[in-house]
């Protein structure tokens, strides 16, 4: 990794990024076939290409509903089709859409934040809405303690309370119930966000762990890994649901928001000390320096931060300075094609830690959409002063 310079950045250079990026991640193609997911039933997933359903899809369509809702008119339009586009290929591939899972949720958030912009106004979207958020509320296997077990493609993760849950499916329940009017999934995802706060911070940094495991014996962080683009979704996450619920659905006075608020600010002072200083990134495990520097979760952390400073949850020219900082080391990860490079692939959870420095670095399309979404809330910040 080179090391990054002062950021130098205009919105005009911002949109230009955006869009070769977008680009970038629709073009996406496994071409060895090296990152497939190949299901005991025999089913193949893709989850590097375009045309696959998984979480990391579900990323750059938040990416993308985020920059519509900014950028200028020309380039809103082409992300919003993009996203669209991105729904219309899976409804010919199968009207009842993917298997049904806690990653598979993701692509909700964008859809029923289109809804419920007038974006869009489609009979089809509004029942994969409705459908969706029924499965998660009552068919979704939960844990001990009425949590959302991680339940992916390849795995139930019996009894397992993960980090990138909060992401991937509370936070599109949370919008549905807003879109809907369904005071119960706002509940929920209130519970939700609750119950993982409790088994998954670190309370000596205020990072979280990537997961906890109910056993018989009590229950444990597996390999207590303080893995970063596990905590870069809790970065997003607390803005964007704040933001979701606004204080119709959340007071300013109501004891939630101060105890996400705090959760959030414990964590982003940690993240602050942490940041490696040469390249404005951090290591694939927050704490452990001789773990490689990862351009995704460093995106979402500055994504996150840009988030939390615009709603004036932190406050502090020191946060100001470690997100622009990030967004320049991002920005030298972004290669001529529009893909990002030093990106870690999908990562499952570890036994030990050693797990997570193994694991390889590969584009993909979450890289492309944190750094959209870090240019975006770059955009929004700077549009706000």
């Amino acid at each position: 990794m080179t090391t990054a310079a002062p950021l130098d950045l205009t919105n005009e250079r911002a949109e230009e990024l955006i869009r070769l990026m977008t680009d970038g991640l629709v073009n996406i193609e496994d071409k060895t076939g090296e990152f497939l997911l190949h299901l005991a039933d025999g089913t193949v997933i893709d989850t590097k290409g375009w045309k696959g359903w998984e979480w990391t899809h579900g990323i750059a369509l938040t990416a993308l509903y985020h920059h519509q809702a900014i950028a200028p008119k020309e380039a809103a339009a082409y992300s919003t089709k993009t996203a669209l586009d991105w729904f219309e290929m899976q409804y010919k591939i199968s009207n009842v859409g993917a298997p049904k899972n806690i990653n598979t949720m993701s692509p909700f958030y964008c859809l029923s934040a289109l809804l419920d912009d007038k974006k869009v106004d489609d009979k089809r979207w509004l029942q994969w809405c409705d459908e969706w958020a029924e499965w998660i509320m009552n068919d979704l296997p939960r844990t001990k303690e009425r949590g959302f077990q991680h339940m992916t493609y390849a795995n139930d993760h019996h009894d397992n309370l993960w980090d990138d849950t909060l992401k991937m499916s509370v936070i599109p329940l949370a919008k549905i119930g807003v879109l809907l009017n369904r005071p119960e999934y706002i509940a929920e995802a209130k519970y939700q966000f609750m119950l993982h706060c409790q088994y998954l911070v670190d309370t000596s940094s205020g990072l979280w762990y990537h997961g906890w495991e109910f056993t018989d014996k009590g229950g444990d962080n597996f390999a207590n890994a303080l893995w970063a683009r596990g905590n870069c979704w809790i970065t997003i996450s607390i803005p964007l649901f704040l933001g979701i619920l606004g204080e119709e659905h959340l007071p300013k006075d109501d004891p939630l928001r101060a105890f996400l608020v705090s959760t959030l600010r414990r964590q982003i002072d940690t993240l602050v000390k942490t940041q490696d200083e040469a390249t404005g990134l951090w290591h694939t495990l927050i704490m452990d320096p001789t773990s490689y520097v990862e351009s995704s979760a460093s995106a979402g952390f500055a994504a996150g931060i840009y988030m939390a400073l615009r709603q004036g949850l932190i406050s502090g020219d020191h946060y100001r300075a470690c997100a622009d900082k990030a967004l320049a080391g991002v920005i030298n990860c972004v290669g001529p094609d529009g893909e990002v490079n030093q990106v870690s692939f999908g990562t499952g959870m570890g036994p030990n830690l050693q797990f997570y420095k193994d694991i390889a670095i590969t584009s993909m399309p979450y890289g492309q959409a944190l750094a959209m979404l870090a240019l975006v809330e770059w955009e929004r910040i700077n549009e706000q002063k």
